[in-house]
């Protein structure tokens, strides 16, 4: 099972097609032993061989794929996630998207403890602080980033170029995380999540009081940055 999905996995939006070889060489199998394994994937119908035998998906692959794509939507796959999550850290955890110039959060998962970060599904809050904030706007498009750069440096009295400085940090390090940034005494720590193009249109979120986040902030960023990986695989996102 192992080998045939990392036959699948082989392909990519950018090489849609490959030869037995290069199948063989993504995977670190013998070509012969590769060749057995794309025979059989052949046969089942989900691989199609080309004139110039090259082998790509075939259309009983992408039609399960586009079955899934109307079945699951993010927080259908990121709630298991998030439900661990929330359970190990007993802090909330929540996923957030942009919608115009706002920080939208789309689901939410909260502890029982009385001092707790509170957030609900369908707040809105400008994009100017916060670890989601840095991680959302870390992977838009340039001619959507200028504006939101321009007040964010207003806002907190920086300049155009540490902003764009601390944004580049975030996408290095595939995370962010704010104390007080946006409320006095909460902290959050969040990470992207990327669909089947790579692309990050969500991020996952770990918030809570500042006291208890920064006792854990190490923890705390690897179970962020872990889920929100676990989540984009889910989501269709090739991994590293």
């Amino acid at each position: 099972m192992q080998r045939i999905l990392a036959v699948f996995e082989s392909f990519t939006t950018e090489r849609t097609s490959l030869t037995l070889q290069e199948i063989a060489d993504r995977i670190d199998l013998p070509k012969s032993t590769a060749f057995r394994i794309v025979q059989s994937l052949e046969k089942a119908g989900y691989l199609v061989r080309l004139e110039d035998q090259r082998y790509c998906l075939s259309f009983r692959f992408t039609r399960l794929a586009g079955l899934v794509k109307s079945t699951l939507g993010i927080r259908e796959i990121a709630r298991p996630v998030m439900a661990e999550l929330a359970d190990k850290t007993k802090e909330t955890v929540s996923i957030h998207t942009v919608v115009g110039r706002n920080r939208v959060c789309i689901d939410a998962m909260s502890t029982s403890s009385a001092l707790r970060s509170v957030i609900q599904p369908g707040e809105q809050v400008p994009l100017l602080a916060g670890s989601a904030t840095k991680v959302l706007i870390a992977y838009l498009e340039k001619k959507e980033l200028t504006p939101i750069v321009a007040s964010i440096a207003k806002a907190m009295k920086k300049t155009p170029t540490q902003v764009m400085a601390e944004i580049a940090k975030v996408r290095e390090q595939g995370f962010a995380v704010s104390h007080g940034e946006r409320l006095l005494g909460v902290s959050a720590i969040s990470a992207p999540i990327k669909d089947v193009e790579g692309q990050v249109h969500y991020c996952l979120s770990i918030g809570g009081p500042s006291v208890r986040m920064q006792m854990h902030e190490k923890e705390f960023v690897k179970l962020a940055v872990d889920g929100a990986a676990e989540i984009s695989l889910q989501f269709g996102a090739q991994m590293p």
